[in-house]
């Protein structure tokens, strides 16, 4: 497990490289990958693959938005190269290959498992995201109301 998440860091670091990431964000970037995975290999474990997906992407979402807010830098730039590990990129690539050979059925069940881990993948992003939008939302109406008061 030691190993997968070092390589997990290690992967998403070098794609941070490749994406032309901000040096000084590429440690981050890394970490967020690493711990990803963490979460996706402890998470299958108890509750299978699709809802591993689902808090693997909300922890990769809520660190980044963490990141993001501590290193004053886009979401965008943790959020993205985060991800790269849960891409469920293999599925794809079977259901592709069965229905080229024929195997129909067997591609369709690969095509449904690929759009399922892409919709837990989604959802995970939706949820912390709108949390943080509604927490953004409520700090912006506390500050009003500070503003009222004193005026």
């Amino acid at each position: 497990m030691i190993t997968q998440i070092l390589a997990a860091f290690l992967a998403i670091f070098t794609f941070s490289v490749v994406m032309d990431v901000p040096k000084k964000y590429l440690p981050c970037c890394g970490f967020i990958g690493a711990a990803g995975w963490f979460v996706y290999l402890a998470a299958t474990k108890v509750f299978g693959v699709m809802i591993a997906n689902f808090f693997s992407a909300a922890s990769i979402t809520l660190i980044a938005h963490l990141f993001a807010r501590i290193k004053k830098a886009p979401v965008t730039v943790f959020l993205i190269p985060g991800f790269l590990t849960l891409v469920p990129g293999a599925s794809l690539y079977r259901a592709v290959y069965y229905f080229i050979t024929g195997t129909r059925s067997i591609g369709a069940s690969y095509l449904v498992q690929t759009l399922q881990i892409a919709g837990m993948i989604a959802l995970g992003i939706f949820v912390v995201d709108s949390l943080f939008d509604i927490m953004g939302k409520r700090k912006e109406k506390g500050e009003k109301r500070q503003d009222e008061k004193k005026q």
